[in-house]
């Protein structure tokens, strides 16, 4: 049997945002905490056999057993009758492992009968006393006590005394008096001396920290030890105003931290005879739990601080001994925390909540540093030496369903899956325990990508803007219930995201995708530029360039996919740069049009969004706009000057107005076409409150604009084009209604706008699976809006004051809206009212109106309400997903700024830190004599990539495309006198000197050329421009276009049309045609195309409508056939 250890440590109640708080404060934003540094993260499904949160006490009997269990159990079904266990016994994993002599511990910061601890060795059952009062399994703190000190458990640790001791008895830390002034109840006192009991087991009992420590300094060291640490638990879990009353400390001062705890129960654990069997030890730190359902920040924040501290002990432990797995999780949510900020230096204030109109009536109080009303919090300095004050909002005092993550380190940690149920913690420490694979409850869904057959791919990065793991559990109940699986948990994947920013530690829409189209921090106005308005380099080393305009260079199709308007940031932001507040108050992200421009101009060859208003004058009305539309907007920054949808026309771009004339030009789409699809004259959805939309009435709005495309139709039209594209492609797709909607608190909304966000994932992941492996599908949210919480009542009544307060369930409607508390004090009464399908109102003749589930697999979970934190967006519990190529490199912690460098290795096959030690410039130099200059070869320094070439005299050779990465070019080539070819890559600026030079530019972009003296020769690519200098040049075009040229002096040649004159989207433009002198050639197009087959308009020549060639200055109607010459 393997001898290997598990240690499962409960930072009850915490989700990511938790993490943050404590992060942002001891570590700073850039910093990382112990449980960052896990090696796999997975998102964890905690709900119940009946409901979809899970309960202290139920969750702990999950982990203990691998089994849903009922809301209210402590180790039995409900009717009391026997659980059975994953592996199929009645025992616990503890109690399988005490039965197999390993060595066993429970490591807990609350009392001893907590359930996060005790119910891996402790079953009671309901009790039912004559009057028909219930004792619930989990208040029977006495008998729960008792069966921890009988199990066999070799280390307790925890609090409790009062629960050890009879009614008249004096302890350690109180007397007689006080433990029977506190309680005298039989359930909660027992009726012998546990702690006497204890000791006759062979138990070791001590009571504090400096005795914990003194049993390492003993001759031989105890085998059983009883750590009593406190009356109840080691901390004092009210609110902070109560604290200050009563001049309470968080935690008892004479008690060990759980991280001292469980420090000295390994080393205990070491010099147990049995340990070479194996071992397992149970941790929780409950104060996490207990201080965030009393919305006590300063309290949460210490108790994430001991548990994060005990996950760094376990990680040493790990490195002691290798065949050991670490796993956390929760098992809820305590209070639905989030960070607020950005905020100054005077004391915090409230967060608007919920709202139903415009006033502040909802808003309910912030927490700071000693609670409601203090100073804010402020964290430790960020990398470059910044500090940022915050609040901390809550959703309520109670459990929720959560964002909770659970991470795992050391053997098998690879087994965690990116999205896991609660039962596949038990499942996973019994195989590493037991060396046993068990069935699991609910069959795997989560599938491998089929492995990458190349070393570079393609990128599809989607942007469901402002969601968490709890966006996903309400769509997820909805439409599949708590037991299916969306498109977003089948990833195979999964890492917290960070994503502060360079000023501020929430993320903002513009300034976090910034971050992703770039790789490095800005700040929080952001659109594309540095804070001084000068360009932004990219991690990749390349100044102004994000990884879009990177792939434009490269060849790649591109697209941007947007369900808001054409300016989002989400995508626009990919191919735009504005200046910020630059001679006036205007923000870099309002100048609309102006983005909205350059993204029709950056060259994307899909581009799909809302905001036709944005691409018409001032005056225009169009396809969606009417002028009532256009009237509205008046703002100077959201209307163009010029018609940018004629402007896309003139560019190539074939536009479309609703889903079915999308379809029908995908229909007849090539490898090349460009599409721009224009679905909404603002937004394709209508992000208001669900009260303006009328939801709550017999006449509502419709979310979303009913012509339009969802996300995950434009993708699937544009994947239809891309995959043509035999360079590979990028592709951004944003859902922007799931961060426009949630900011409104609108739930519905919401939840509609990540099911289109969903979908478009399962587009993704299938192009994957079926068409593309070398595809790597990402996902990111930059902030969590409004802080969602999914919320039911049960097992628990609701708070005082709800209509039906003594009935948990939710009916499908009431005449009252429910509500739950918030971050009470001595004197407020916060509320915060639960959202429904038609949102947070009630009247005659419209009720409030719950959400309802579908069933799991052990049948119906009943309706809930959504919660939230208020209107902002939160740095939040964001978790990023990836699939497919090199999805495995996806941190279990990343910064914001590794999506981009995930999708740059995906694109380009190197790493941006690569990239950028590329750019620097080498100096090769030639000799006077012939010189070779080939890059890539493994014995010359010449690699290709941001080069200064100098080969001098002779007639050299310079070929810069044979560097194997996607990167090279950018090299500056000058070849000097002889007669010199060189054969040029993306970006290239190459000089031939004197002589008759050649130059191959056929498969690059982006070159600069100059033939010098001589009589030179160009074969050119795309979007370049070549000068012949002084001599008789001929320059030479493909299928491509876009090329400047200028002759010089001398009879130049310029062959405009070699190929179909339809391929040419844009014309090449020759600058300084001089009739009689030079001559355009036209070769390969049939017997019977001569000079009559020609068409001329203004400065333009056109073969059968498709025009090729632009000459500056020259009214083409002057031409004669003497001017061209046929081939």
């Amino acid at each position: 049997m393997a001898g290997n250890h598990v240690i499962f440590i409960h930072p009850d109640g915490t989700s990511p945002s938790h993490f943050a708080f404590a992060r942002f404060v001891d570590q700073g934003p850039d910093g990382r905490l112990n449980w960052d540094k896990l090696e796999k993260t997975g998102v964890y499904l905690g709900h119940m056999e009946d409901q979809l949160g899970g309960t202290s006490n139920g969750g702990a009997i999950t982990h203990a057993t691998g089994a849903k269990v009922y809301a209210e159990s402590f180790g039995f079904e409900a009717g009391n009758a026997p659980i059975v266990s994953l592996n199929g016994s009645n025992k616990t994993i503890v109690e399988s492992a005490i039965a197999a002599n390993k060595v066993t511990a429970l490591v807990q910061s609350g009392a001893i009968f907590e359930p996060g601890t005790a119910a891996f060795v402790a079953k009671t059952e309901e009790i039912v006393n004559p009057d028909g009062s219930r004792i619930v399994p989990r208040a029977q703190a006495a008998e729960i006590a008792k069966q921890v000190i009988e199990s066999g458990v070799d280390f307790i640790m925890g609090g409790g005394e009062l629960n050890l001791l009879p009614v008249g008895t004096d302890g350690f830390h109180g007397t007689a008096a006080q433990y029977d002034a506190l309680s005298s109840s039989s359930v909660v006192r027992p009726t012998e001396n546990l702690i006497d009991l204890a000791k006759s087991l062979g138990y070791t009992v001590v009571y504090t920290e400096a005795e914990l420590n003194a049993l390492l300094a003993l001759p031989q060291l105890p085998t059983k030890v009883l750590g009593v640490f406190a009356p109840i638990h080691t901390f004092n879990d009210r609110s902070e105003e109560q604290l200050a009353a009563n001049n309470l400390p968080l935690y008892l001062e004479t008690a060990p931290t759980i991280a001292e705890m469980l420090a000295v129960t390994q080393k205990l654990m070491e010099a147990h005879p049995n340990f070479d069997k194996g071992s397992i030890t149970i941790l929780e730190e409950e104060g996490t739990d207990n201080f965030g359902n009393n919305n006590n920040a300063p309290g949460t924040l210490e108790a994430l601080r001991r548990a994060d501290a005990a996950i760094g002990v376990a990680m040493e432990f790990v490195e002691k001994y290798e065949n050991t797995l670490i796993v956390t999780a929760a098992d809820s949510d305590a209070g639905g925390l989030q960070v607020r900020d950005p905020l100054g230096t005077g004391n915090v204030g409230n967060i608007n909540n919920n709202p139903i109109d415009g006033s502040g009536d909802r808003n309910v109080p912030l927490d700071g540093q000693n609670g409601v009303g203090t100073a804010p919090f402020t964290s430790a300095p960020d990398s470059n030496g910044d500090s940022f004050n915050f609040a901390i909002g809550w959703s309520g005092l109670p459990d929720f369903s959560g964002s909770i993550v659970s991470k795992a380190h050391g053997l098998n940690a690879d087994k965690l899956p990116a999205t896991l149920d609660n039962t596949k913690i038990y499942e996973l420490m019994y195989e590493t325990l037991f060396d046993t694979e068990l069935e699991a409850r609910n069959e795997e869904m989560i599938a491998p990508a089929p492995a990458a057959t190349a070393d570079t791919g393609n990128v599809i990065f989607i942007h469901p803007d402002g969601t968490s793991p709890s966006h996903y559990m309400a769509l997820r109940n909805i439409d599949l219930g708590p037991d299916g699986r969306l498109n977003w948990d089948k990833m195979s994947n999964a890492g917290v995201y960070l994503g502060h920013m360079d000023n501020q530690l929430t993320g903002t829409s513009n300034a976090g995708a910034v971050t992703h189209a770039n790789g490095v921090k800005v700040f929080n106005e952001s659109f594309g530029l540095n804070a001084d308005n000068s360009e932004v380099t990219s991690a990749s080393g390349k100044l102004g360039y994000t990884i879009l305009e990177e792939a434009i260079a490269a060849g790649k199709g591109t697209a941007l996919i947007q369900s808001g308007h054409i300016g989002e940031p989400g995508t626009a932001a990919f191919a735009a740069a504005t200046t910020n507040r630059d001679g006036d108050n205007t923000r870099a992200r309002d100048k609309t049009a102006e983005i909205a421009e350059q993204v029709i101009r950056s060259g994307t060859q899909i581009i799909m969004a809302g905001g036709e208003v944005y691409l018409l004058p001032k005056g225009t009305t169009g396809f969606h706009v009417t002028a009532e539309i256009d009237a509205e907007y008046s703002d100077v920054a959201d209307r163009p000057s010029i018609n940018l949808i004629e402007l896309a026309k003139s560019l190539g771009y074939t536009v479309v107005y609703t889903e079915a004339e999308m379809n029908a030009a995908v229909a007849t789409a090539t490898a090349s076409t460009k599409l721009l699809g224009v679905f909404a004259a603002n937004h394709t959805f209508d992000d208001r409150r669900e009260e303006a939309l009328g939801l709550n009435t017999n006449n509502p709005l419709p979310l979303y604009v009913s012509t339009a495309p969802t996300v995950a139709e434009m993708l699937d039209a544009s994947l239809k084009i891309l995959r043509q594209d035999p360079d590979g492609f990028f592709v951004v797709v944003e859902e922007e209604g799931t961060d426009n909607f949630g900011n409104n608190n609108n739930a519905v909304g919401t939840i509609e706008a990540l099911r289109r966000a969903d979908a478009a994932i399962g587009v993704a992941m299938d192009f994957v699976n079926t068409q593309d492996p070398n595809t790597l599908v990402l996902t990111a949210a930059d902030s969590d809006a409004g802080g969602m919480q999914v919320y039911q009542f049960a097992p628990y009544p609701r708070a005082s004051g709800n209509f039906d307060a003594s009935n948990p369930n939710l009916a499908d409607e009431q005449p009252e809206v429910p509500f739950i508390n918030v971050n009470r004090t001595t004197t407020n009464t916060s509320r915060v009212y639960l959202d429904g399908p038609e949102g947070s109102t009630a009247t005659e003749g419209q009720p409030w109106k719950s959400f309802n589930t579908e069933d799991s697999i052990d049948g119906p979970m009943g309706n809930f309400g959504i919660a939230w934190v208020g209107t902002p967006d939160f740095p939040g519990s964001i978790v990023s997903k990836a699939h497919g190529m090199n999805a495995d490199k996806l941190p279990s912690t990343l910064d914001n700024t590794q999506i981009y460098d995930l999708m740059y290795e995906t694109l380009f096959g190197v790493t941006p830190d690569f990239a950028a030690s590329q750019r620097e410039a080498k100096l090769i130099v030639g000799t006077s004599g012939v010189d070779k200059l080939i890059a890539g070869t493994p014995e010359k320094p010449f690699d290709g990539i941001n080069d200064l070439v100098f080969t001098g005299a002779g007639n050299d050779e310079v070929d810069a495309t044979t560097a194997p990465s996607l990167i090279a070019g950018n090299n500056r080539i000058n070849t000097g006198s002889g007669a010199d070819e060189i054969f040029v890559n993306n970006g290239d600026r190459a000089n031939g000197g004197s002589g008759d030079d050649y130059f191959d530019a056929s498969e690059a972009s982006g070159y600069r050329l100059s033939g010098g003296k001589g009589n030179d020769i160009f074969d050119l690519g795309m979007s370049g421009r070549a000068i012949g200098g002084d001599g008789d040049d001929q320059f030479y075009v493909g299928e491509y276009g876009d090329n400047l040229l200028a002759g010089g002096a001398g009879a130049d040649q310029f062959w405009l049309l070699t190929d179909d004159a339809a391929w040419i989207e844009i014309p090449n433009t020759v600058t300084d045609f001089t009739q009689g002198v030079d001559v355009i050639g036209i070769m390969s197009q049939g017997t019977g195309v001569g000079f009559a087959s020609l068409s001329f308009t203004g400065n333009s020549i056109a073969l059968n409508g498709d025009t090729f060639a632009t000459l500056t200055g020259v009214n083409t109607s002057t031409l004669t056939a003497a001017d061209f010459v046929f081939m």
